[in-house]
């Protein structure tokens, strides 16, 4: 990032007379203020998504060798070990039980099964 003039250095400007250059320095601040804001606003981004991870990691509980959600004291899913551990996304796992298969969970997304 370049130097930014401070308040006085403008000041002195305008008093030489200088509006040209003055001006000049104030779209430098300007510039300066809106990549300030928008790191701002991607930081928050950063922020939440961070806290949202952290608070969904903090609700899962790994059990009968699947993953469950605890919201208000109930468990909710169950949800695929592997999409979430390789991935960090929460996939609900299927009833795996049908007339050729005797499997008890069926992930769609990435087709392994659990029993």
């Amino acid at each position: 990032m370049i130097p930014l003039p401070s308040y006085s250095q403008i000041a002195e400007l305008i008093k030489k007379g200088a509006t040209l250059e003055a001006q000049e320095q104030i779209m430098k601040l300007r510039e300066a203020a809106l990549e300030l804001q928008e790191e701002n606003l991607s930081l928050r981004e950063e922020i939440k998504k961070l806290r949202e991870e952290r608070d969904l990691a903090n609700n899962l509980e790994f059990a009968e060798e699947v993953y469950w959600l605890l919201k208000n004291g109930e468990r909710t899913g169950p949800y695929c070990p592997s999409c979430y551990d390789q991935h960090h996304k929460l996939t609900r796992l299927h009833n795996g039980k049908t007339r050729m298969a005797d499997t008890k969970w069926l992930c769609l997304i990435c087709q392994n099964t659990f029993d």
